[in-house]
């Protein structure tokens, strides 16, 4: 999927060819139905970095130990993220935010959330 040429990443309706993704690890789940679904629109020659569209119900999940630095920019919906010591951040549609690697935190979505991502997996930085 990778190109030379610039790739639009939508950010307005319609989102089209969303498929059944299962990001959410099932021991993570702690409530709500996420029923998710994704689609990536650009990943880099290497597979180390990803961009696309993800979406979910409302649910509360644990993420532990992220593998990945993950930028998000909120399309629709909210959520809380609620870090290791309890603190809470809200956001909302049209805020963005950095979830970096080895961040322990829980998601609580509010409402249906659809978001922007932009995922490195790599792992050395070499320019």
């Amino acid at each position: 999927m990778s190109s030379s040429k610039c790739v639009r990443i939508p950010t307005t309706t319609p989102f089209t060819g969303l498929e059944p993704t299962d990001y959410i690890p099932p021991e993570g789940l702690q409530s709500g139905d996420p029923r998710e679904h994704g689609r990536s629109l650009y990943a880099d020659q290497t597979g180390q970095l990803d961009a696309g569209i993800w979406e979910c119900q409302p649910n509360r999940h644990l993420i532990e130990d992220a593998p990945y630095d993950e930028f998000v920019y909120l399309i629709e919906g909210a959520v809380d993220v609620i870090d290791n010591d309890g603190g809470v951040e809200t956001y909302k549609a049209g805020d963005s935010f950095m979830m970096p690697r080895g961040c322990k935190c829980t998601w609580d979505v509010k409402e249906p959330i659809r978001k922007l991502y932009v995922v490195l997996t790599a792992e050395d930085y070499k320019a």
